[in-house]
């Protein structure tokens, strides 16, 4: 199945692809889809394709076409050219009920929204669909015309509630923004109360951000919400006050404070908060396991530069490529690759490959003419800068566009931040209220110094057991797995894996044993890439596992 059919861009190559492997629902695959978080990009629909035949059986529209519910939220032809508002986390079946739970992303472009005004439905909304049919249900939206990259990153957990001495099944997303949002399944009624709170305009032209947001009154953030001068690090004098310089020319007033040409705070950062583990779920104590990396990132916007008279492989590349590969072409590790050196990796025929179509969540630049594209490839490849001969292209509408962003660091290279750097964290979905909290992960060269329990950078999700145990991976610095007690938040043991977990482990029987796997890929945070699974035997004692 070509996955880019169907979505009303046919004879457009742009990027397309899949990081989670769909639900299935009797005879249904039901999946998502990652696709360029700038424009050009693909609508991001949810489809059902008939596991027997390949055909599409059904598909919601995430850009609502005209007539549909969420229409009027988007500029009046946003759903011939508005991109993302994409499942690319992966989504969750109530078999029971038929219902599907979709997290859907923010829309493209991420960061400015000068061409999508309005709310932007589904983008950054928990939707419930029924699974036979594709048709809404209900839906929640969690950050309104986002412009700060708050997609929905995990599949939402199904939970089971104490309301008023009766079980609720329910529904809990956790958000970037170290939210957790809960709600009834059937009716998408919040189980805890949600305020809208007012929130300053935009002071870039062209921009209007909404004028208030949703913020869940309990559980309480998971994650620290502002980063104000007392909470920078001062892990030496000399990284505080290079720090406190940065800080002083920023915006860095909390959670939905718009972007701006100075550059502003977004913190929880752009990876969360909660990342793309997702939580995990206790149904017999009700509490909601969550692991958070707690670090600053700066989004600039900046003034969309004019056409150049004398055309360059570098200046495509800077109108093009330098807001995420940066303009010195070193990237921003570990969601964008570094360029420097991508001879080594690539020849030139596959860059342009990926230039022309895309590749995950770069957007293709199939617009390029063929000498503009072989110029910047050029460029790319070896620094090269030459003038060329190409045809001239429209200038954009749009008057500014994403700048830069880039994780907010001290000189040698660890979090502006004070710590912790991430945390884990166990919440009472009964009551709302968080039970316990750990710094979770360490820099193994800090530790050496005597700076332990920092926290870190984690990605990955956590297995509860019955038997009292919270099994996980992420932290991406130390490499190690983890148990500890689901009750306490105790560390009961932890080994150091081949290569850092960022994934989910699984719990299984096997030949009256019990045991747990997961897998080290790792490759984030400038760390070495893996490729294996660990499994581990879980002991015995008088009998029983």
């Amino acid at each position: 199945m070509d996955l880019r059919a169907g979505l009303g861009r046919d004879g457009e190559q742009l990027a397309m692809s899949m990081t989670s492997p769909g639900v299935a629902y009797k005879d249904l695959l039901i999946v998502g889809s990652t696709v360029a978080e700038s424009l050009p990009a693909y609508p991001g629909d949810i489809r059902a394709y008939d596991v027997h035949t390949g055909e599409i059986r059904w598909t919601f529209h995430t850009i609502p076409h005209p007539g549909e519910y969420g229409y009027k939220t988007w500029p009046k032809d946003a759903w011939k050219y508005g991109g993302a508002a994409n499942d690319w986390a992966g989504l969750s079946i109530d078999l029971k009920r038929g219902l599907a739970f979709v997290p859907l992303g923010s829309a493209s472009s991420d960061y400015y929204g000068g061409d999508r005004l309005g709310d932007d439905l589904f983008a950054n909304s928990l939707v419930a669909l029924n699974a036979d049919t594709g048709k809404r249900v209900w839906h929640f939206q969690t950050v309104r015309h986002d412009i700060w990259d708050r997609d929905l990153q995990s599949q939402p957990a199904l939970v089971t509630v104490q309301r008023n001495g009766r079980n609720v099944d329910a529904v809990a997303q956790t958000t970037k923004s170290g939210f957790v949002f809960l709600f009834d399944r059937e009716t998408g009624k919040p189980l805890f109360p949600i305020e809208y709170r007012k929130y300053p305009a935009s002071d870039i032209p062209g921009e209007k951000t909404a004028d208030t947001q949703p913020l869940p009154l309990l559980p309480p953030p998971f994650a620290r919400q502002i980063l104000t001068q007392s909470m920078l690090t001062n892990r030496t004098p000399e990284a505080h006050a290079a720090v406190l310089e940065r800080f002083k020319t920023l915006r860095s007033n909390g959670q939905y404070i718009p972007e701006s040409l100075q550059g502003a705070v977004v913190f929880p950062g752009l990876v969360g908060g909660a990342g793309w583990g997702g939580p995990s779920f206790d149904p017999k104590t009700g509490l909601l396991y969550v692991s958070a990396t707690e670090m600053a990132w700066i989004v600039k916007i900046v003034k969309r530069p004019p056409e150049p008279k004398t055309i360059t492989g570098k200046t495509i590349y800077e109108q093009n490529c330098a807001a995420c590969h940066n303009s010195n072409r070193t990237g921003n590790l570990p969601e964008v690759p570094a360029l420097i050196d991508i001879d080594r990796k690539y020849n030139s025929s596959e860059i342009a490959t990926i230039v022309r179509s895309g590749n995950g969540r770069m957007p293709s630049f199939a617009e390029l003419d063929w000498p503009k594209a072989n110029a910047v490839i050029d460029y790319i490849m070896s620094g090269k800068d030459e003038a060329i001969t190409a045809s001239t292209t429209a200038p954009s509408k749009l008057q500014y566009q994403l700048g830069n962003y880039e994780k907010f660091l001290d000189p040698d290279g660890y979090p502006a931040v004070a710590p912790p750097w991430g945390t884990l964290n166990a919440i009472d979905l009964n009551g709302g209220k968080i039970v316990w909290k750990i710094p979770f992960g360490e820099y193994p060269e800090l530790a050496e110094k005597g700076l332990t329990n920092t926290g870190s950078e984690n990605q990955g999700g956590s297995v509860v057991t019955d038997g009292g145990l919270l099994f996980i991976g992420a932290t991406s610095h130390d490499q190690k797995f983890h148990v500890f007690d689901k009750t306490t938040g105790e560390l009961l043991w932890e080994t150091v894996l081949p290569a850092s977990a960022n994934a989910t482990p699984a719990v299984y029987e096997a030949d009256g044993g019990e045991f747990v796997v997961i897998a080290a890929g790792g490759g984030k945070s400038k760390h070495p890439s893996g490729g294996s699974y660990v499994a581990f035997a879980l002991p015995k004692s008088n009998g029983q596992p």
